[in-house]
């Protein structure tokens, strides 16, 4: 049957072939990270491929709970729903497949054979079905990569050739391996041969410099990303590596490569761009600034601003930097910020500041049982895939980007994927940034409305323009020297973000149904500060913060 799907596809003319997708190509695009095993269930068309699995699927048994590649094509409505247009999954090579004293390999990233597909997760054809399905959609698929920390149960035995063997690694010599030492994170060189992992689970890392070792994963990847048709790598641990051996590791697979180079330091990070390394990074830099500025009420926006702004000056191309607040290896967003105000506020400055946005899996169900692993990898389907109002912000956010970038929307000359974002206003609560003809104004304030305003000076628009906040669809007009202010006063707006766009402009994308004109038909256009309710799209403010959120309004201590 699958493969009548494929073959179904392909006369359709639905599969496109992979075209080495270059990193420009991959500008203006928005990514939805997801686990495999705990995406989508098993279902009759895309059944286990581990038995038996659990009724339930408990993150601290971290154990297999049945997710697979045909899986995940069950549920591409539901993110195809939210505007996204790219889907990385977890590592796809074969791993241990034994239990640990950390139980099992569910995740993938305890890879042994980088070369051979994992059968827990799907066939060959699988896989081959899945790129298939998003390419039908006009979709990305990325896959992350792991070519580094070969697991091992026992240290002092894990580079014996017999070991290695039994364990079923594609590196069988004892030189295919740096020898053995703990990482020192204070030394970079001890971070790019020493091992990850503990006493319990050694990782072991790989001799990047050995010729057969480089030949056989060049050659390996330029097959794989031909074969399934892959759009862009997400390299794991990619600073673990000599930054010399990615280019031609890269340059074979011929697709956009994106690194996890995991840690603040901008100085290191921007080093894989300044010296041509890889297309791109994870941008934890940013990441951190984020969780300054909106981590807390009242948090570090000036942290916010002192980080965005070196990450403007430091990288080469800022664009192409993954924007992220959560992922499978830190705290999801709403287990340490429960206000939800903080959340929106925080995802447009994710969605609006120069790079590709990243949402991982759970982050638009508010997902908030997760301070750290395995807790930040629980499976989605207990979610039943509600709409929920964060799904629907995700949506708004992406719905308002793809307009103005499929209509090359220009504000003084500049397109927003070919500007830079700039830093225009900020406070110790509030900052408003410009991206090419998006204005957005954000704050930490919170939920609970106060008695305080942000008025941002020379936002780039003339004396008395109407412009228009396409959150809310609700018209502003500019004051003196083109000031726009937001007030945090009347009930229900406390701390919300602003996004800015003229009022031409939001006319000719057709991105509100009024076109931002006021009208006598709806409150939705009443001035923030008269205290009415707005509406998104038709839809209040308050009922898309939910129940729970109306409740914190009263009762958050800030």
């Amino acid at each position: 049957m699958l493969s009548k799907l494929v073959a179904a596809l392909a006369l359709a003319g639905a599969i496109q072939p992979a075209l080495g997708l270059t990193a420009e190509q991959w500008k203006g695009k928005t990514i939805y990270q997801l686990i495999t095993d705990r995406f989508a269930p098993a279902s009759d068309t895309a059944p286990a491929r581990t038995n038996p699995i659990p009724t339930v699927c408990n993150p601290i048994d971290q154990t297999w709970c049945g997710g697979t590649w045909l899986s995940v094509i069950d549920k591409l409505d539901y993110i195809q729903g939210m505007g996204i247009d790219a889907v990385w999954i977890s590592p796809i090579s074969k791993n241990i497949d034994v239990h640990t004293p950390y139980n099992y390999a569910y995740h993938g990233y305890w890879v042994n054979d980088p070369l051979t597909l994992n059968p827990r997760f799907g066939s060959d054809a699988d896989l081959n079905a899945l790129s298939a399905a998003l390419h039908a959609r006009g979709m990305y698929l990325m896959v992350d990569i792991v070519v580094n920390n070969i697991p091992s149960l026992s240290v002092n035995a894990s580079t014996n050739a017999t070991a290695l063997t039994a364990d079923g690694s594609r590196w069988t010599d004892p030189s295919y391996f740096h020898p053995f030492c703990w990482i020192d994170y204070n030394n970079q060189t001890s971070v790019e041969y020493c091992w990850l992992g503990d006493e319990n689970l050694a990782l072991m890392d790989v001799n990047t410099e050995n010729q057969y070792v480089i030949s056989t994963l060049q050659s390996w990847i330029q097959n794989f990303t031909t074969t399934y048709q892959i759009d862009g790598l997400r390299i794991d641990a990619a600073k673990h590596i000599p930054g010399s051996f990615w280019p031609g590791f890269c340059g074979a697979a011929g697709v956009f490569c994106i690194g996890e180079v995991y840690g603040s330091d901008i100085g290191f990070a921007s080093q894989f761009q300044t010296q041509s390394w890889m297309d791109s990074i994870l941008g934890y830099p940013l990441y951190y600034g984020i969780v300054d500025g909106f981590g807390a009420p009242n948090g570090n926006m000036s942290g916010f601003v002192t980080i965005a702004n070196q990450v403007l000056t430091a990288f080469p191309k800022p664009y192409l930097l993954g924007n992220f607040i959560e992922n499978h290896d830190l705290p999801r967003w709403r287990n340490t910020t429960v206000d939800p105000q903080l959340a929106y506020n925080a995802m447009v400055a994710q969605f609006v500041f120069d790079g590709i946005p990243i949402v991982y899996y759970g982050q638009e169900q508010d997902f908030s049982n997760g301070a750290a692993d395995p807790y930040n990898r629980a499976a989605l389907w207990p979610s039943n895939y509600t709409n929920t109002s964060t799904y629907q912000h995700i949506a708004r956010l992406n719905k308002v980007r793809k307009a103005v970038i499929a209509n090359n929307t220009l504000f003084n000359g500049q397109s927003f994927l070919n500007s830079t974002s700039k830093i225009i206003a900020s406070t110790a609560t509030d900052v408003a940034i410009r991206k090419g003809p998006l204005l957005a104004v954000l704050t930490n304030r919170g939920s609970p409305s106060q008695n305080a305003s942000f008025g941002v000076t020379q936002s780039g628009w003339s004396s008395q323009s109407s412009v228009v906040d396409v959150l809310s669809c609700k018209p502003f007009t500019t004051g003196a020297d083109g000031t726009i202010s937001v007030s945090y006063a009347a009930s229900g707006y406390g701390g919300m973000p602003y996004l800015f766009m003229s009022q031409a402009d939001v006319q000719a994308l057709g991105v509100c149904s009024s076109g931002g004109v006021p009208t006598t038909a709806s409150n939705s256009t009443t001035n923030v500060k008269s205290g009415s309710t707005s509406v998104v799209e038709g839809v209040p403010i308050l009922a898309l913060l939910g129940s729970a959120a109306v409740a914190l309004l009263g009762t958050l201590v800030l």
